[in-house]
């Protein structure tokens, strides 16, 4: 029963000693980041390029950031997506790096947008929210995608 007891009492001490250490040699860091959206200002499609079923098409996407610490990290579907409609935002990250200079920067990625039936799908982009609201508006743009 002695012997039980010393090994939960080890046991014990061996979980507390992992809990309380960290892994990270960073812990006095005060760098940090939080994410949001972009707000969409241009979405562009060459309609010759619009590729059929299973086939990615390319959907240019310029959004704007504010300051040289943000920066793009992917697409995202927002609330309310359906099948042939999808709420898309320009998700990023604002680093709180104190070198960052501020000014307006548009930047343009790519959404390689693969559907997988046929059909007319609405791709709306975030652009922002209606003003003195959480209301979200949208800037969209229509894709007919063919069978083959």
């Amino acid at each position: 029963m002695k012997l039980v007891k010393k090994l939960s009492t080890l046991a014990l001490i061996g979980f507390l000693g992992l809990a309380t250490t960290s892994c990270l040699n960073n812990d006095d860091n005060n760098d940090y980041s939080t994410f949001g959206f972009f707000p969409t200002t241009k979405i562009e499609v060459n309609q010759d390029s619009i590729m059929p079923v299973n086939q990615a098409t390319n959907v240019h996407v310029t959004y704007q950031k504010t300051n040289s610490c943000q920066d793009f990290i992917q697409f995202s579907l927002l609330q309310g997506s359906t099948t042939f409609k999808h709420n898309i935002g320009v998700y990023g990250k604002q680093s709180s790096n104190t070198s960052c200079t501020e000014g307006i920067v548009q930047e343009t990625k790519t959404l390689k947008f693969t559907p997988k039936e046929a059909g007319k799908y609405t791709l709306k982009f975030w652009i922002g929210n209606k003003e003195g609201s959480t209301t979200p508006k949208y800037d969209s743009i229509i894709l007919d995608i063919k069978e083959k």
